[in-house]
Parts: C-alpha cells; sequence; structure tokens
C-alpha cells in the first residue's frame, strides 16, 4: 500500500482529485486531497497575503499532523511549486515526488519567471482585464483540456481566482536538487494551452526533467487531466508506484 499526498494546482481545489481519489483507493492505497489556503471550500480565507510559502506550509502540516510518511507526494501544475518547497523541507516523509504536467524550478525561481516565454506577459494581461491586479482569473476549461460537458459542469462552478503572489514570489531551496525518486508525467494534448499563450508555457519544465533524469511517462490528455481523464490519471499514478 501507498500512501498519496495529491497537490492541485491554481483554480481548483482538493476536490478536483475526487475521482482519482476513489480508483486510488479502490487499489488499496490511501489518499489525501488537502486544498491550498484561498482555493476550493478554503476560499473564504484568499487574501492578499496567501503566497507560495502559506502554501508549503499547508502541505508540510498535513505531512506533521497527519504523521504521514513514505508519501507519493504529487503536484499538479502550479502544484509542482508546492512539492519542490516541501520536499526540499521534509524529504525524509517522502517516497517519490510526481509533477503532472508541472512546474519545475530551481532554486530562486518564482513560478512566473520559469515558464515559456511570453506566458507571464499573457497571465499579467488576463489579471489586469479583471480589474483586480493581484488575482488571476481562471483560465478557460476548454484551453485546459476540459471538453465534456458533463466535466464542465462540475469543474466550472467551483474554480476560484488563484493570488498572483504565489506565482511571483521566489522557491528558495536549501538542500539542492532534489534526490528523491521523482517521474515527470506530462500531458500530451498541448493544442488548448498553445492557443491560450502562443507557445507551451510548461516546456522548460519538461526539457528539465529529462535533464535531471526523472522517470518519464505520457498520457493522452490536456493539462488538467484529473478532471477530464480520471483513469488514465490514476493508471499513471498507479504505475509509478509498481515501478518505485
Amino acid at each position: 500500500m501507498a500512501t498519496f499526498v495529491l497537490v492541485h494546482g491554481a483554480f481548483y481545489g482538493g476536490w478536483c482529485w475526487k475521482r482519482v481519489r476513489r480508483l486510488l483507493c479502490e487499489a488499496g492505497h490511501e489518499v489525501a486531497t488537502p486544498t491550498l489556503t484561498g482555493a476550493g471550500e478554503r476560499h473564504h480565507l484568499l487574501t492578499r497575503e496567501v503566497g507560495l510559502a502559506t502554501h508549503i506550509q499547508d502541505i508540510l502540516n498535513v505531512l506533521e499532523y497527519e504523521d504521514l510518511r513514505e508519501v507519493v507526494l504529487v503536484g499538479h501544475s502550479y502544484g509542482g511549486m508546492v512539492i519542490t518547497g516541501v520536499a526540499d523541507r521534509v524529504p525524509e516523509r517522502l517516497r517519490h515526488l510526481v509533477y503532472l504536467d508541472a512546474h519545475l524550478p530551481d532554486s530562486g525561481q518564482a513560478a512566473s519567471g520559469a515558464f515559456s516565454e511570453g506566458t507571464s506577459d499573457v497571465l499579467q494581461s488576463l489579471s489586469q482585464a479583471q480589474g483586480d491586479a493581484w488575482l488571476l482569473p481562471p483560465l478557460p476549461l476548454h484551453a485546459m483540456g476540459v471538453t465534456r460537458p458533463q466535466d464542465v459542469a462540475w469543474a466550472q462552478p467551483h474554480r476560484v481566482p488563484h493570488p498572483l503572489r504565489t506565482l511571483n514570489e521566489p522557491l528558495y531551496l536549501t538542500r539542492g536538487p532534489c534526490p528523491l525518486p521523482s517521474t515527470y508525467v506530462r500531458c500530451t494534448q498541448r493544442n488548448g494551452l498553445i492557443q491560450a499563450f502562443g507557445t507551451d508555457p510548461l516546456t522548460p519544465f519538461f526539457e528539465k526533467a529529462h535533464q535531471r533524469g526523472f522517470h518519464f511517462r505520457e498520457i493522452d490528455v490536456g493539462h488538467d487531466a484529473m478532471v477530464a481523464e480520471p483513469e488514465l490519471t490514476a493508471r499513471a499514478l498507479l504505475d509509478v508506484v509498481a515501478r518505485a
């Protein structure tokens, strides 16, 4: 049995893993799906002070108060920033890191500075257009690969703006590159993101994962895999455990 902790990305909450969590539990694993401060059902806690450090502490607290060890820590999209910070703080509690179409930062990098060139300009313009420059409105679901009407109906009402401070706050690592076994799961349906940004925002992270010798696998789905294809997503995570 493995212990999974699944960390969501921007605009979501722990709720987005509901179907993946059920499949992993049915396979006999323990699964936690925490919601980061200011997101999901914790949206009422959103303030200008919520940053990347807040979200890293959220997950550190889950690991400590639930006394979780040998954890397979999974981060989707922005969640890759969070799990990288957590791994730097408490590697002794972790077994494997999984980056699900996620950020993979170097020490001193902020998420906004690590994207493909031009991505941050698009994000900034989206934030300014909605009139609240410290928040990023949810990106269109079709850009994230979520197109089935039933999935849109489930996800759209629950998505919330994301604080830009989390994307602009650098992550400083004290231990250097993480020595833990790590897997990068790339979602291969990229057209939605490319149309939204004029480039693939995550290309630098794919390349970095290869350079660092991560285990690498691909799933045929758009960026928000846990919503669009929970079965494929769960299968990829179960494969990580089987190969570990």
